[in-house]
């Protein structure tokens, strides 16, 4: 049976065997809270956590608003992976950061539809990757629809920024600036490198806060 004949109700059974090839080959979109969470939890600066990748690097032509226009031209924020991997990505194959993994790693593959009195209409698999999948398992139906609307407000919420970010350098190109940076962009969201522990020293240098809009 192929997977555009599978019934919700069978779809509804998937279980994940851990081989992390959904870790390895597909690119994950991250939002500023996913970032946020991770910086949080790790104490790492957001720019070793993420690259920024171009259309080339990406299948996101149907969605537009995932890019930021950057200093190095349109981009989308995703995870970085080093070796094919992603960085939580453990040697026994499972994630280093899983309570804060992000909400994309959270939802997939399964790809519900809903309709809007909160009934399950569709069910698919995203087809990222080879999957090994078993259908033994049970995916609550209340869970997977928390889910799926805790990643279409977090999206939301975060296209809204990248709106707002575009205009800024729309703005500053008619001014005759160039585009900011990754860094700058970061800075919007409101996601920055954790201080790091002060320094025993009275005579400590004190600096200006950083200001965005000047890189």
């Amino acid at each position: 049976m192929g997977l555009g004949e599978m019934s919700i109700a069978k779809l509804l059974k998937f279980r994940c065997t851990g081989c992390g090839n959904c870790c390895k080959e597909p690119l994950l979109p991250l939002t500023d809270e996913d970032l946020g969470r991770l910086v949080s939890h790790t104490g790492t600066d957001p720019m070793q956590l993420v690259k920024f990748v171009s259309k080339d690097e990406i299948d996101m032509d149907h969605e537009p608003e995932g890019f930021a226009s950057l200093r190095q031209g349109k981009r989308v924020m995703v995870l970085k992976h080093v070796l094919g991997r992603c960085i939580y990505l453990g040697p026994d194959d499972r994630c280093s950061v899983y309570e804060e993994r992000p909400l994309g790693c959270r939802v997939f593959p399964l790809d519900p539809t809903f309709s809007r009195s909160g009934k399950l209409v569709r069910l698919q698999l995203i087809q990222a990757t080879e999957c090994p999948y078993e259908l033994d398992g049970h995916n609550s139906l209340r869970t997977l629809a928390s889910l799926n609307q805790s990643y279409d407000g977090a999206m939301l919420r975060y296209r809204t920024k990248i709106a707002d970010w575009n205009r800024l350098q729309r703005r500053r190109k008619r001014q005759g600036q160039t585009a900011q940076s990754a860094r700058a962009f970061l800075a919007f969201l409101g996601v920055v490198a954790p201080r790091k522990p002060a320094q025993a020293s009275s005579a400590r240098r004190r600096l200006p806060p950083f200001d965005p809009s000047t890189t």
